[in-house]
């Protein structure tokens, strides 16, 4: 078991896919860290950090009862972009962690699908964070993705349930149609 799972991401916005990769996450940590991305490392824009951190918050509470493991949002991100204008990296973040949380980084798994965990050794640092920490590779399910929720939204149309992350109220996703694509 893990001490630290770290999953990040866009969560933009968030969705029932994120959600269960957090409760299987948390059967293997004994905290995770929901880390929504402050800058999105391919520019693209984003809805708000805080109401994205607010919607996760809404979706660790109401997954929280499910779980041994701790759920929290972290804003890490954000405090490390503020301190330098550059790309905030998936190694700088579990390095941030250990460092904080005086943790061995083999005790912190950093949460990934199958299709990033290819693409790790191509990552800033990439073979330094695999020799360092530890990948937890998670596929989300159901198969939905936020790109196609945002274009749900953008074509006015209701979202299939099964596609809403518990916890988070579905005006929410009303109101990202408006403000956050």
């Amino acid at each position: 078991m893990f001490e630290l799972a770290l999953y990040g991401g866009a969560f933009n916005p968030p969705h029932a896919g994120h959600a269960q990769v957090m409760l299987e996450a948390a059967r293997h940590a004994r905290r995770v860290l929901v880390v929504p991305s402050f800058r999105h490392p391919d520019g693209k824009r984003m809805a708000d950090f805080e109401q994205r951190a607010s919607w996760l918050q809404a979706i660790t509470a109401h997954l929280q009862p499910e779980c041994s493991a701790e759920l929290a949002v972290s804003r890490l991100e954000r405090q490390l972009a503020l301190a330098d204008p550059g790309p905030v990296y998936s190694f700088n973040l579990l390095q941030r962690l250990a460092d904080d949380l005086a943790l061995d980084g083999k005790r912190i798994a950093l949460v990934v699908g199958e299709d990033v965990a290819r693409q790790l050794p191509r990552f800033h640092r990439g073979k330094e964070l695999l020799q360092r920490f530890s990948i937890l590779c998670i596929e989300e399910q159901p198969g939905v993705r936020s790109s196609v929720l945002r274009q749900c939204l953008a074509r006015g149309e209701t979202p299939p349930k099964q596609w809403l992350a518990p916890g988070m109220n579905p005006l929410n996703y009303g109101l990202y149609a408006v403000h956050g694509s």
